[in-house]
């Protein structure tokens, strides 16, 4: 079996916004491409960034300093990224990614923006801190902490003492189309 480390980018970049944004409306359709429903090494991950530390020892990969990773149309950007590995017989199993500093996952008209982003594999899940907030075009959530577990098709946006979790949905005319402001 090949390595996994190429899941890496793609696990984190397996949206917040499917997840969080069918529920808003009716009119809404499923924001994931069909036969994009799960995690996909199929296409190249490429990463760049001004270093690379790799502490075999202590099974961590770390990018620091403007880092980019990109898979497919999807692209996430960070002050810093950490993977957190474990070695098998077979290759590497990816348990954690850790991206911070200004982190911004950009996929299409998706956007998701904090200073923290945190993948656990083995739950399939992300959490997002740092006045985290996920767009889709004008539409826009925000909160404290927003939570996706993937596999379960399920978000959960938390406030916080002094911020609450905040929608912002525009309009759609009719046949799905967003009306426009004057």
């Amino acid at each position: 079996m090949r390595s996994r480390l190429p899941l890496l980018a793609m696990a984190v970049l397996l949206w917040l916004l499917p997840v969080l944004i069918p529920g808003w409306a009716a009119e809404k359709k499923s924001l994931l491409p069909a036969g994009k429903g799960g995690i996909s090494s199929a296409q190249p991950l490429r990463i760049t960034s001004q270093q690379l530390e790799a502490d075999n020892k202590n099974q961590l990969i770390t990018f620091r300093g403007n880092v980019i990773a990109r898979q497919g149309d999807m692209t996430i950007y960070a002050d810093t990224a950490q993977v957190f590995y474990e070695k098998k017989e077979e290759g590497n199993d990816i348990r954690e990614i850790v991206a911070t500093g200004n982190v911004k996952i950009h996929q299409g008209d998706r956007v998701a923006t904090g200073q923290k982003a945190v993948f656990v594999n083995a739950e399939q899940k992300i959490i997002l801190t740092g006045e985290p907030r996920v767009w889709q075009g004008k539409d826009m959530v925000s909160g404290e902490r927003i939570t996706v577990l993937l596999e379960e098709d399920k978000s959960l946006v938390e406030s916080g003492p002094d911020r609450r979790v905040e929608v912002i949905l525009y309009p759609r005319e009719e046949g799905g189309a967003k009306k426009e402001k004057p």
